[in-house]
């Protein structure tokens, strides 16, 4: 091998070595980015919403039970959510969800991009963010704001009663 093929064997390979290492960094930060830029979220576990959607039951401290609404699951009591602006959650028919508390009303989304399958973060009280792809949603109504998302994120009802938050079943856009 003389030197000029030396030379163009070793570029070569940098060069390959330079875009896996790039590409093995590039997805290892997309599965370690922290879901909550802006502070810590809550997780909530909807595993009793899992079990039974009809008929969630949730005991009160004064020993009494109730049943979710029919088309709901419970999520949360809302004591449980004060002063937080939004929290994560796994809808039983949906998955990975967001919670919002925008000005006030209770918003709920899927927390999936409709671009590529990224969890998509809480940004601010009027946008939410898909940090894969630089694309935007409106907290308002999920619909696409900016960047490549071809869809609106799925929505669906929320209803606060009883001191608890619900969401309903299906999706309402």
């Amino acid at each position: 091998m003389n030197r000029r093929e030396f030379l163009r064997s070793f570029i070569v390979t940098a060069a390959l070595v330079g875009t896996a290492a790039a590409g093995f960094a590039e997805i290892a930060g997309l599965y370690g980015r922290n879901q909550s830029p802006v502070g810590p979220a809550t997780q909530i576990s909807t595993t009793q919403a899992a079990t039974n959607s009809s008929s969630v039951i949730q005991t009160t401290g004064s020993g009494t039970t109730q049943t979710a609404p029919s088309g709901y699951v419970l999520i949360e009591s809302l004591s449980a959510l004060n002063g937080k602006s939004y929290a994560y959650f796994n809808h039983p028919t949906f998955g990975s969800s967001i919670l919002l508390n925008v000005g006030g009303q209770w918003k709920a989304f899927s927390a999936t991009c409709t671009h590529r399958p990224c969890t998509v973060q809480y940004q601010n009280s009027s946008t939410i963010y898909c940090p894969c792809h630089g694309g935007t949603f409106s907290t308002a109504d999920g619909s696409v704001t900016g960047g490549p998302p071809p869809t609106s994120l799925p929505e669906y009802a929320v209803l606060v009663q009883n001191n608890n938050v619900y969401v309903g079943t299906a999706t309402i856009n």
